[in-house]
């Protein structure tokens, strides 16, 4: 049996409720338009952990590898709760099911090569032991200390969750994608990684997001 219109409209006010006016996005957001200076992009080392407290445990940073391919390098412990292990190191498409895949392959590689700011609505399918999880990722894209776009500032947000497995995203088709072109021209991103002695991440370990606020 199909939908009415009212399971539609609240299934969107469900969706929006970690979307777009989701005040630890809305404040990470603002915080990196601050970083920014005229028209370049913030810079990776200028992320300081002390001004987004609250974003913290939903926060982590990306390094690109490949087009459409980027790695944890710092992880909120968020994201550890939900993937029930690590996220450091491994590739950002772990968080979602195959199906989604490809298509968040492109929203990342243009959300580093545009650059852009992307959002996009996720939804975590029901079983029989564990209910539907809405939740939203906001991409924030970053320069390295080579001014390459080589870096993503972002953070998960979910409604609630307390099961014991592992939890995996789709694209939610009932809320929007946001994909917001910055205009910038930059120099070209390299299609592969410098070495781990030189990577500015690998310097400046203070700069880890993993915390608990458990």
């Amino acid at each position: 049996m199909s939908k009415d219109i009212s399971d539609d409209m609240t299934e969107r006010r469900r969706s929006d409720m970690r979307g777009q006016r989701d005040p630890i996005l809305k404040n990470l957001e603002q915080y990196w338009q601050t970083l920014r200076h005229a028209q370049r992009l913030p810079a990776r080392n200028d992320v300081a952990p002390s001004q987004i407290d609250d974003a913290l445990p939903h926060a982590f940073i990306l390094q690109r590898v490949a087009p459409g391919i980027a790695r944890f390098r710092v992880a909120g412990q968020r994201l550890h709760h939900l993937l029930k292990m690590d996220a450091r190191g491994m590739p950002f498409s772990t968080i979602f099911l195959p199906e989604a895949q490809d298509q968040v392959q492109a929203l990342l590689e243009s959300a580093f090569s545009s650059p852009a700011i992307v959002s996009i609505p996720l939804v975590s399918p029901a079983t029989i032991l564990r209910p539907v999880l809405h939740g939203t990722v906001l991409l924030l894209p970053l320069r390295d200390s080579d001014d390459k776009t080589t870096r993503m500032l972002g953070a998960l947000v979910t409604d609630p969750d307390n099961g014991s497995r592992p939890r995996r995203f789709t694209i939610n088709k009932a809320a929007r994608i946001r994909h917001d072109h910055i205009g910038l021209r930059l120099a070209p991103t390299p299609l592969f990684p410098t070495p781990p002695s030189e990577r500015p991440d690998a310097i400046r370990p203070a700069l880890r997001l993993v915390v608990n606020n458990g």
